[in-house]
């Protein structure tokens, strides 16, 4: 027998009821989305003020009172806080439901932003400043018509470096064809390879193959030159000569997707012309420079962010730039800003464009901001971001705040960028050598 006894709801109890748990729905969602719009980290410049603000029922409390200057405003339902401070310091911004409640703590950090000499200069970036990069391997059909894999029985890597075939020393795809052309037997080679930042030794056997009208050998391999391309460097570190460039990483090298960059150099590049870019047609910067000419920096390291590195100590004979602080986050706003970059020869020129967006980031992403070119000449020559723009610094009201990234195929006026804050932050990974120091 069922001796559960049912309560039964009058219509009017029901609407009361729900409207409730409507009303707890709402403020459930409300609490959520305030505390997730606001950060866990916030990084601050001494002086600067920034104000936060919640809606009923959260307010804030302040851990350590006497670290900051704090203005509250309890206005109807919403509750700003305000932050400010003059030194250094560290403090804690705790988050509470119904002033009573823990829901989340905001750690804030007021730091001396990093000094930083925002360059622009058209940079090549080299692979190697020598020898030819293995791109792929391909099979080889011999005279007997079976077929061979001579590189890749040999231990030839994609993203080896080519520099020497027996005792000739291999500087392009020239040179490697012309060996190729002269060899008559198939007496085995040895191959000097730089595989990241080792020399290695390699024996290969050639492949006599029968192409009319005239017999060929082949070893198997599709090779480039060592180059991946042109790009824009960032900025420069004086106190430890480090560089951010390119805003992006390198994942094409001679033209093939997945090499792994693990190592390089850069050289300056001249821009000896532009292909303008257009909707669904991104433009490109062309550029000049040479594996034989003096390398002003060595790459340390390949990411999401960026190429990083050293530049030597030449390269400062071709700053003109005074340092300059870099924007936190919290100083990004919409506005007017300008880049600086080359579109012709190797001159830097400073170009007017708008911060249209800036997206809120508590923790390192690659797109940080909108940027569009508002520049009367640079549209004209170039239609807006084009590819070797790409690492283009973007300074707002005396500081920087990134770097260009990549352009909107579908329009070509605006482009990302990504946050310097993050770019100093992956400098800050990289041990350099005490020498650089």
């Amino acid at each position: 027998m069922n001796n559960v006894k049912r309560i039964r709801l009058s219509r009017k109890q029901r609407c009361y009821l729900t409207m409730v748990l409507g009303f707890i729905m709402v403020l459930s969602v409300s609490v959520m989305i305030q505390s997730l719009a606001l950060p866990r980290n916030l990084t601050l410049s001494p002086g600067q003020s920034i104000t936060l603000s919640v809606n009923f029922p959260l307010s804030f409390n302040a851990v350590k009172k006497e670290l900051l200057s704090l203005s509250r405003l309890d206005h109807y339902f919403k509750h700003n806080l305000t932050l400010q401070s003059s030194d250094s310091a560290k403090y804690d911004i705790q988050l509470t439901l119904f002033g009573k409640i823990p829901i989340k703590k905001m750690h804030v950090d007021v730091v001396e932003p990093p000094m930083v000499i925002p360059c622009g200069h058209a940079i090549g970036v080299l692979v190697s400043s020598r020898g030819v990069i293995v791109v792929g391997h391909i099979p080889v059909f011999g005279a007997d018509r079976k077929q061979y894999y001579p590189a890749r029985q040999a231990g030839l890597h994609v993203g080896d470096v080519l520099l020497a075939v027996d005792n000739t020393i291999i500087h392009n795809v020239e040179d490697m064809e012309r060996f190729l052309a002269n060899l008559e037997d198939d007496r085995p080679l040895t191959l000097t390879i730089q595989r990241q930042e080792k020399i290695i030794k390699r024996q290969i056997r050639p492949i006599l193959t029968e192409t009319n009208p005239q017999k060929k050998y082949m070893l198997g391999i599709f090779i480039e030159e060592p180059a991946a391309g042109v790009g824009t460097l960032s900025f420069y570190t004086p106190s430890n000569r480090a560089f951010a460039g390119l805003g992006h990483q390198i994942a094409n090298i001679g033209g093939q997707n997945g090499i792994k960059l693990e190592w390089g150099e850069i050289v300056l590049a001249n821009i000896s012309g532009v292909r303008s870019g257009a909707p669904g047609k991104p433009g490109e910067k062309i550029g000049i420079f040479s594996a034989a000419q003096n390398p002003i920096g060595k790459i340390q390291k390949n990411c999401k962010f960026g190429i990083y590195g050293t530049v030597y100590p030449e390269f400062e004979d071709y700053i003109d730039e005074k340092p300059i602080p870099i924007a936190y986050s919290s100083q990004i706003k919409e506005g007017p800003a300008v880049i600086y970059t080359v579109i012709n020869g190797t001159r830097i020129e400073a170009f007017k464009v708008e911060i249209v967006k800036v997206y809120k980031q508590h923790q390192p992403r690659d797109k940080g901001l909108v940027v569009k070119v508002t520049d009367e000449r640079l549209l004209e020559v170039t239609g807006g971001i084009i590819q070797g723009m790409s690492g283009s610094p973007i300074i707002q009201d005396g500081r920087l705040v990134g770097a260009v990234t990549h352009v909107f195929v579908n329009d070509p006026t605006k482009g990302y960028g990504v946050l310097a804050e993050w770019m100093v932050r992956e400098i800050n990974k990289i041990a350099f050598p005490k020498e650089a120091s």
